[in-house]
């Protein structure tokens, strides 16, 4: 079974952000709107910092 590690979830605007890691697939982020729905860009990140700043500027922009 894959581990996966929660490295940060919070309250930005109207989103929560996720950032987790996963072995296969190192850092990642999430981002869940008010409705539920679930957007990512499904890219790997080597820290959790660069996946954290990845998901605060989908954020900035609009997502």
């Amino acid at each position: 079974m894959a581990k996966t590690t929660v490295h940060l979830v919070v309250g930005i605007e109207e989103f929560t952000l996720l950032v987790f890691y996963t072995e296969a697939h190192c850092w990642q982020f999430r981002l869940i709107s008010p409705a539920g729905a679930v957007r990512s860009e499904r890219k790997i990140y080597y820290t959790a910092e660069a996946a954290q700043k990845a998901g605060r500027e989908w954020i900035g922009n609009g997502s």
